[in-house]
């Protein structure tokens, strides 16, 4: 087949020890932590967890720099445990991640009852670093540091919903296999990055995670 301009790179993050791992998909996790459910004045919902999608392309690799996103005046940081999903669906890896979210534009969505894509998917929105080879990630301590300052913390094991009831739940919708991230939750913390700002993520045990913003 001849295409009419070349096709996009594959979007894809480094895995120690085992090369790139090319993704399919990225799924994220809404309210997860009851304590940001509750910051940002939501319940969280027990009945089921729910879900939000960022595209592939717009996934960024630690240790960049992130242009200051168009169409926003409140660019916030998210800390969250992403895993990737082998062949059979299952976590064969996991690593730090970053949600970026113009969250003036979520809001808005939010009171007229339309969808986040505008405030949860654009590019850079996603941000990854180079994951470990790993089945289960147990109780890890979760931290963002901005500019040396704390800003998030928490551990996993405070999630409303553990990485195998997400996958269990998650896989009664699509067909997860072998390309698929799932960003986990962040705990609570969140709020604005300004131009200039230095943001560094840690999870225990997994390659800490840099993101500068670029000076306007």
């Amino acid at each position: 087949m001849t295409f009419l301009f070349d096709p996009a790179p594959v979007a894809s993050v480094a895995v120690a020890g085992r090369g790139a791992f090319a993704i399919r998909r990225v799924f994220c996790v809404g309210r997860n932590y009851a304590a940001h459910a509750a910051e940002m004045g939501n319940e969280v919902d027990r009945a089921a967890p729910f879900y939000f999608t960022k595209t592939p392309m717009h996934v960024m690799a630690s240790g960049g720099v992130l242009a200051y996103p168009p169409g926003t005046a409140e660019l916030h940081h998210e800390i969250e445990l992403a895993v990737a999903l082998g062949p059979d669906g299952r976590m064969i890896a996991a690593g730090v991640a970053l949600d970026m979210t113009r969250r003036d534009l979520q809001a808005a969505a939010k009171e007229t009852r339309r969808p986040w894509d505008t405030g949860k998917d654009f590019e850079g929105a996603a941000v990854l670093a180079p994951m470990s080879s790993l089945e289960d990630v147990g109780a890890r301590d979760v931290a963002l540091d901005v500019n040396g300052g704390a800003r998030q913390r928490g551990n996993t094991r405070d999630m409303v919903w553990p990485v195998p009831a997400l996958l269990g739940h998650l896989a009664t919708l699509y067909d997860l296999g072998a390309g698929d991230v799932i960003l986990t939750g962040t705990p609570a913390g969140v709020g604005a990055v300004q131009p200039g700002d230095r943001l560094t993520g840690r999870i225990d045990g997994l390659e800490p995670l840099t993101l500068g913003i670029a000076p306007r």
